[in-house]
């Protein structure tokens, strides 16, 4: 099972030509509450799909994407799942971007301040809840043990050169979060979070924004220079195969942007 588990979602086989010189990784995110309607798609996962294995050059330059499949499940996370597949990830000094996608407002929001604390009263694809609340937040697990690290962490992007002009969707430098003495508020810097309680970030308080923490946590930790952070892509109802077609290719141009800025 843990070998078709990997096979499926793209784990075993994240490799790069010998010629590449600016490596891009990107995760995308099953569909969930599928219990409340079946046909629920996730363009993040379209994202991942259609971007796997993609060479472009940028700059004289040989770019590649590879990517990978992330459940929606917390037990996966709280056993280090995400830890287990960036760190060969950071490893890599030819690791220049990384990019977790998942699905999320009105238009494309790139999350400045992700948080530590889950929060979200919605269920994972086990049906577990995150086992926090907007008043009651809990910290996640790693390895058994509560998972240790700052309450916010910033994303590294290149956002500016992310905000495509003439895409279908804004895209947005979302600094929006919410904390247990605060509320919710959009917060100018890092160093103004310092002392808070973090409820949500700005990716929420769900798995979208704890991947986002982790994977910002984890480069800290392996000092990669690699630009990380989180997209949110438009919100769609059931499946849209006009509307995600035109998602994914606004990705790969805010993708191709983020490499021309390196």
């Amino acid at each position: 099972m843990s070998a078709v588990e990997k096979a499926s979602r793209g784990f075993s086989d994240i490799q790069y030509g010998d010629d590449v010189q600016i490596k891009i990784f990107l995760t995308g995110f099953d569909p969930f509450f599928l219990d409340k309607d079946i046909s629920q798609s996730n363009p993040s996962g379209l994202v991942a799909l259609a971007l796997d294995g993609w060479r472009f050059e940028v700059n004289g330059k040989i770019a590649q994407i590879e990517t990978a499949m992330i459940p929606v499940r917390f037990e996966d996370f709280d056993q280090g799942l995400i830890e287990s597949l960036f760190s060969p990830i950071y490893r890599d000094p030819n690791t220049k971007l990384v990019f977790t996608v998942s699905m999320g407002r009105n238009d494309f929001d790139i999350e400045r301040f992700p948080a530590r604390n889950r929060s979200a009263a919605a269920f994972d694809n086990q049906n577990v809840l995150t086992g926090g609340t907007k008043t009651s937040p809990v910290a996640p697990k790693l390895n058994g043990h509560d998972f240790v690290g700052p309450e916010f962490v910033e994303f590294s992007l290149p956002v500016a050169a992310m905000q495509v002009e003439d895409g279908q969707w804004k895209v947005n430098d979302n600094r929006t979060v919410t904390t247990l003495a605060h509320g919710e508020f959009s917060a100018t810097s890092l160093s103004e979070l310092q002392n808070e309680t973090s409820v949500e970030g700005s990716g929420g308080g769900y798995l979208s924004n704890e991947i986002s923490y982790r994977a910002i946590v984890l480069q800290q930790k392996f000092n990669s220079h690699a630009k990380v952070g989180h997209i949110h892509t438009p919100r769609v109802k059931g499946y849209d195969a006009d509307t995600e077609q035109a998602i994914v290719e606004q990705v790969r141009t805010m993708v191709m942007q983020a490499a021309a800025s390196l």
